[in-house]
């Protein structure tokens, strides 16, 4: 059984966003188990980049509900029949910030508000958006390490050329903090396609010192 986990930085956008596709799995894979957790320095720098388009996406998401409220029938006072109506009609599947909204009608919106005071607590829902992201990644990030590889491995980055350059240089990290540490360590990913099928799995744990390639892609 592994001790360590290295994790790609889908794991760690799942982690910190709600809405994110895989959230609910990175999320449990996190909280249950009690491993080291690594990242590379090219994971933080991929995640800080996309932190806050992910975030502007999401609140974006929010205030288009936000439109289709105010375009719709509703107004004065809601009841919980007008609010499960709401999440029922005004709540695109599409939407980005759909898992976001519909836990927020659920937990946060009592039996009766007023039209106005719902607008007020989404916007400031959509303004908390980042907020809530960088809070979690620092929560993340007080329990990882984040790992610089010296060695290039050209050996086995040839053995791996098959497989495109950015997820090569997640195993070669993570191949690096087995080597370094001794941790039994395996590699945490939400890009299955180029990292566990096709025998891609495989060849990583033949090539490298890693104990296991665990895919906590949410594929439903």
């Amino acid at each position: 059984m592994s001790d360590a986990s290295f994790l790609d930085t889908g794991v760690v956008l799942g982690f910190c966003f709600r809405d994110d596709s895989h959230h609910h799995r990175c999320r449990q894979y996190l909280d249950n188990n009690g491993f080291a957790l690594f990242v590379s320095d090219h994971v933080v720098s991929e995640y800080l980049n996309r932190e806050p388009n992910l975030a502007e996406e999401i609140a974006d998401g929010i205030f288009n509900h936000i439109d289709r409220l105010r375009d719709s029938e509703f107004e004065g006072q809601l009841d919980s029949m007008d609010t499960s109506r709401i999440r029922q009609d005004l709540i695109a599947g599409h939407n980005v910030a759909g898992t976001t909204l519909h836990s927020f009608y659920r937990d946060e919106v009592p039996n009766y508000i007023q039209f106005d005071d719902l607008i007020r607590r989404l916007r400031d829902l959509a303004r908390d958006i980042e907020q809530n992201a960088i809070e979690n990644r620092e929560d993340l990030m007080d329990q990882a390490e984040v790992w610089e590889r010296d060695e290039d491995y050209s050996e086995i980055d040839g053995e791996l050329s098959e497989i495109p350059w950015d997820d090569r240089r997640i195993c070669l990290d993570a191949h690096d903090v087995a080597e370094v540490t001794d941790y039994l360590t395996e590699l945490a990913t939400t890009n299955p396609t180029d990292l566990v099928d096709n025998g891609y799995r495989a060849l990583i744990l033949e090539e490298t010192s890693l104990e296991d390639v665990v895919s906590l892609a949410n594929r439903s």
